[in-house]
């Protein structure tokens, strides 16, 4: 009899979820997201079944000036208390009294101020401004809803997302309850009322189990994370996240407003109770990403890999919840009354939809957050929601409520393409298969090449008179072809019937150094006794700079084949068999003994570990690259390896065979040769490289594979060494050119996977 494993391995895989406290946390507020749309839903089928349409549409509007004005009035201290008590240890007291007293005192301004002017910006809101009880009630309700609102950044921010869960259940069973009591059925406020009256009991209750048990128990616990909070710092985060929580939330809340005032009453309604069915499933992503931030901001240097699993996790849960409500919209409508079935199924089923791209939005907003990159959010959601606000008003007076669906759903999506070409690039690329992701970038890399070739040639035929004549080149000759590089360099084929010579042209400083380097190498190991009938380097023809100063060089051109050809289509091993034996031959000439030491281990580990760590910090990944340093330093120390000339960058496109594809003519680009490299690392990249060529894949995706499955063959079997040429083509990289950022997809593909296997232990 055999038994079934699956429900035991579900239980170890929910297990290991729990067991990690981004999918924790971001579970507990998804739940808590569920507890609160279910509540929700039913406090309005209540308040639909006991009140007329109209008295729901001015509670419901009621209800949302009441949540755009905690908006206004909390100043989005919520995300500030998610952002910075994961590290504020001892500060944690002295940061939430702070924003408490800050929120209180907006809110009674806010209050007073909107009531004051409710009749000229919000005349039809039910609000009897001569009412003195009236306004007071909305006054306090709303500084008791600023406090709530506070509070659940407050729990998120000290981890204890479990009592945001229990806090909103427990409330929304009382304000369900508080629709029954008889005084509030029969006021005209009764919506409002049964909205805000539970608040204050949740409120108080909440608050004395923080302070005193939470808090402590999270000073104590997190006094090693603590880091420098500076004021300062705080508020110029808090500012403009509070723009961005005006723009983005705000709009949110004020839609209710904007149909009512568009459309009247029923409308207000009928789009109302669609937008809080929705909107719970914008509470998932929500959820999520709230707990993105809180670990993203404890550790930074694994922000894109929560992102990742991030983003992974809110799809398996929204796109069952949101193809369930497209397909069930008229019935849970129905739930409501007939009527806003009829006229209120379409605007949900665009709502849901519109949940699955607003995710990433989300998530794009949890990063920028962390990465305190407030500029470019508000940015963002500035143009993301003064599109959908202007294009919406437009449709909905035109096309009803559907306009205004179609409208929400067409700029989350467009928005969301956008922001997964660019910024969040970094999050999904390293996770496809890596032919997939070559295959999804050939053709924008190919066109931006072909661009890239046809504004160096434009240059190229500006600067060739005053070349011409600063490097002495024969009057008949033109440029013939530019050829495609990686650095900041022009490389062009230069001659009459057929190519003379190659000249190089660099593009900025960084590039004139390296043609220099290039060509003091190649004067170095010309002029080495021990090279005596080596006959493989390129030679220089003369040496230039151009009207701006730049470096230019003239090489004697080597007909032949590209390697890369001669590689890729060759049966056997031959050809990279006559590579390594001609530069084994260089390593042997030039080689002598060594241990890898304190001073080898600074060259060859600390300072290129250092400036990759330097680079990376460009896109707030500082700190990723600890892992690695040890990894290479446990691995090469006391280790007997051989040092002397080496390529530097010895990979298929840099040599040269004859037109048969047999013989090795040349090696060319010497500009990262050194006369004290370590031998095997040439040996090692080559070998990779040759891998990338045959196999149609990055260097990451090979690198990591060599990592998970060591113990092959020969040198790439040794993950040290792998590690060790993979650091030193990335270094080689990242000096050689601007090009590439932190957060690109070369990045993506090459570098970042192999971090995050370092990282996980492998």
């Amino acid at each position: 009899m055999t038994v079934d494993a699956r429900p035991e391995r579900l239980r170890a895989r929910l297990s290991g979820h729990v067991r990690q406290p981004l999918l924790r946390n971001g579970y507990a507020l998804v739940l808590n997201s569920g507890a609160t749309a279910v509540l929700g839903m039913a406090f309005w089928v209540v308040a639909a079944r006991r009140f007329s349409v109209e008295e729901v549409g001015n509670g419901s509007a009621l209800v949302a000036a009441l949540s755009l004005l905690a908006t206004i009035a909390q100043l989005n201290l919520a995300t500030v208390l998610a952002r910075f008590l994961p590290t504020a240890a001892k500060r944690t007291g002295r940061l939430l009294a702070g924003c408490c007293v800050a929120t209180v005192s907006a809110a009674l301004v806010v209050g007073v101020v909107f009531l004051a002017g409710a009749r000229w910006w919000a005349p039809s809101l039910p609000l009897e401004s001569h009412d003195l009880h009236v306004d007071a009630l909305f006054v306090v309700a709303l500084v008791v809803w600023c406090l709530f609102v506070l509070q659940e950044g407050a729990l998120s921010g000290l981890r204890q997302s479990d009592w945001v869960l229990a806090k909103n259940t427990v409330y929304g069973v009382l304000k369900l309850a508080a629709l029954l009591v008889p005084a509030i059925a029969v006021s005209s406020y009764g919506v409002f009322l049964a909205w805000t009256v539970p608040v204050v009991p949740v409120l108080a209750a909440v608050g004395v189990v923080m302070v005193a048990h939470l808090v402590p128990a999270h000073v104590a616990r997190t006094a090693h994370l603590a880091q420098p909070l500076e004021p300062r710092q705080v508020v110029q985060f808090a500012s403009l996240d509070y723009l961005v929580a005006l723009v983005g939330t705000g709009l949110t809340s004020a839609l209710p407003l904007v149909v009512l005032e568009a459309s009247g009453p029923a409308a207000a309604a009928y789009f109302t109770l669609a937008w809080s069915i929705s909107y719970s499933l914008y509470l998932v992503s929500r959820s999520m990403a709230t707990s993105l931030l809180v670990e993203g901001a404890g550790d930074t240097a694994r922000l894109d890999e929560y992102s990742w699993r991030a983003i992974v996790h809110i799809t398996w849960i929204l796109a069952p919840l949101v193809a369930g409500t497209v397909l069930a919209a008229p019935v849970l409508m129905r739930m409501f009354g007939a009527e806003y079935a009829a006229e209120g199924s379409t605007v949900l089923r665009l709502l849901a939809l519109s949940a699955l791209p607003s995710a990433v939005v989300v998530v794009y907003s949890a990063v920028e957050r962390v990465r305190k990159r407030m500029l470019r959010l508000v940015l963002v959601t500035v143009t993301v929601n003064a599109t959908a606000l202007a294009l919406g008003w437009v449709l909905l007076r035109s096309h009803g409520l559907p306009g205004l669906g179609l409208v929400w759903l067409a700029t989350q999506s467009v928005t969301a393409a956008i922001l997964l070409g660019t910024t969040l690039r970094p999050v999904w690329l390293p996770h496809l298969d890596g032919r997939a992701a070559s295959r999804l970038v050939a053709v924008t890399s190919g066109v931006l090449a072909a661009a890239r070739r046809r504004r160096q040639r434009r240059l190229l035929a500006r600067e060739y008179p005053h070349l011409a004549a600063t490097l002495g080149l024969d009057p008949r000759w033109r440029v013939r072809r530019v050829l495609t590089t990686v650095g900041d360099v022009v490389v062009a084929e230069v001659g009459d019937a057929t190519p003379e010579a190659v000249l190089k042209l660099a593009l900025t400083n960084s590039g004139s150094e390296a043609l220099l380097r290039s060509c003091r190498a190649l004067d170095s190991l010309s002029a080495d006794p021990r090279l005596d009938g080596w006959a493989l380097l390129p030679r220089t023809l003369a040496i230039g700079r151009t009207s701006d100063g730049r470096s230019a060089v003239l090489e004697r051109h080597v007909a032949g084949r590209d390697g890369r050809d001669v590689i890729a289509s060759a049966p056997g091993d031959a050809p990279v068999l006559a590579v390594l034996d001609h530069v084994g031959s260089l390593h042997r000439r030039t080689g002598r003994p060594a241990v890898m030491d304190a001073r080898l281990q600074r060259v060859w580990v600390d300072e290129p570990v250092a400036a990759l760590e330097c680079w990376l910090a460009q896109a707030s990944s500082a700190g990723a690259t600890g892992d690695l340093r040890e990894r290479l330093r446990d691995g090469l120390r006391n280790r007997a390896l051989t040092l002397g000339w080496t390529h530097g960058d010895l990979a298929p496109g840099n040599v040269v065979f004859d037109a048969a594809g047999r013989r090795v003519v040349a090696l060319v680009d010497w500009e990262h040769a050194r006369a004290d490299g370590l031998t095997v690392v040439d040996t090692v990249h080559f070998l990779l490289t040759v891998r990338m060529l045959g196999e149609d894949r990055e260097l990451g995706d090979v690198v990591c594979d060599l990592l998970r499955r060591p113990g092959h063959g020969g040198v790439l079997g040794d993950p040290t060494l792998v590690l060790l040429a993979w650091l030193h083509h990335v270094g080689g990289i990242v000096t050689k050119t601007g090009r590439y950022s932190p957060g690109g997809y070369w990045a993506a593909r090459n570098v970042h996977p192999v971090l995050r296997r370092l990282r996980s232990g492998t």
